[in-house]
């Protein structure tokens, strides 16, 4: 039987096992499905299961081939065609909900970092998570990051981190401001998908060290972030869309908007075009 011939979901298994890194952090537990609505859907059946049970939840990766209801920030869905993109969601549990405050710039951090170097431009982040390159046609979204906490006041909280990188998508897998690796060219056109999913999951790893670490995740964001002193920005904050000259991140990098001569904090939502 020929290479072509053989099961995709086969071939993926096979491909992620031999590319599988020695040694370092990684989590536990590792789940690979065929196709499934959304990998946040499927972990948070995962971690209610053993919420009903009373089991410790160990940590857990969860990589999938095709997703067929991939959604990003604001509910937007997110193009998983089989085989094209690192779709995946990583469960942490902690016994200290106030981590959380460091978790998205941590998470952004180590999916930047480790994505740069299969690209042709660096990778920066667009407030709060959203992975972006800057090219001849303009700033476009390579990936983004949907997390999601669970928080159980004096028992903890599990969070649930999706993440999807597009790889290998085509000009109509994509929205006009979205692109792939495969579109941008450089050594990322030709990285195989397991390999670019291994390389993320590594990075994440890396920065979930740190988790913790305020001071040092802020300073790690502001060098990364597309944002600088004086951009007009727009950010919408639940049904209200704040417009001010970006000031820069606070000290728990919170984003800081002049606006009229009064400075806002915006703790949570997304700068928008």
């Amino acid at each position: 039987m020929g290479a072509d011939a053989v099961d995709p979901f086969t071939r993926y298994l096979a491909e992620l096992d031999r590319a599988r890194p020695e040694g370092g952090r990684r989590p536990e537990n590792l789940v690979v499905v065929r196709r499934v609505a959304s990998t946040n859907q499927l972990a948070r059946t995962i971690v209610a299961d053993y919420e009903s049970e009373a089991q410790d939840l160990h940590s857990l990766l969860i990589l999938a081939l095709e997703q067929s209801g991939g959604r990003g920030r604001q509910g937007r869905t997110w193009s998983s065609p089989e085989g094209k993109g690192v779709y995946a969601t990583r469960v942490l549990s902690m016994r200290d909900p106030e981590l959380l405050q460091t978790l998205p710039m941590l998470v952004g951090l180590g999916l930047c970092r480790a994505l740069s170097p299969h690209l042709p431009a660096p990778c920066r982040l667009k407030w709060p998570n959203d992975l972006v390159v800057e090219t001849p046609a303009g700033r476009k979204k390579i990936g983004g990051i949907l997390i999601e906490a669970l928080i159980h006041p004096g028992e903890g909280a599990a969070a649930i981190i999706g993440f999807g990188v597009n790889h290998s998508h085509e000009g109509e897998d994509l929205p006009e401001t979205g692109t792939s690796l495969r579109r941008l060219g450089g050594s990322g056109a030709v990285v195989p998908l397991v390999e670019l999913t291994w390389d993320l999951v590594t990075g994440l790893e890396r920065e979930l060290a740190r988790l913790g670490d305020t001071a040092s995740a802020v300073e790690s964001y502001r060098e990364l972030s597309v944002h600088r002193p004086g951009d007009a920005i727009s950010c919408r904050a639940g049904e209200q869309v704040v417009a001010g000259t970006f000031l820069g991140f606070d000290d728990r990098g919170r984003l800081r908007l002049d606006r009229h001569g009064e400075e806002v904090l915006v703790a949570s939502g997304e700068v928008i075009e």
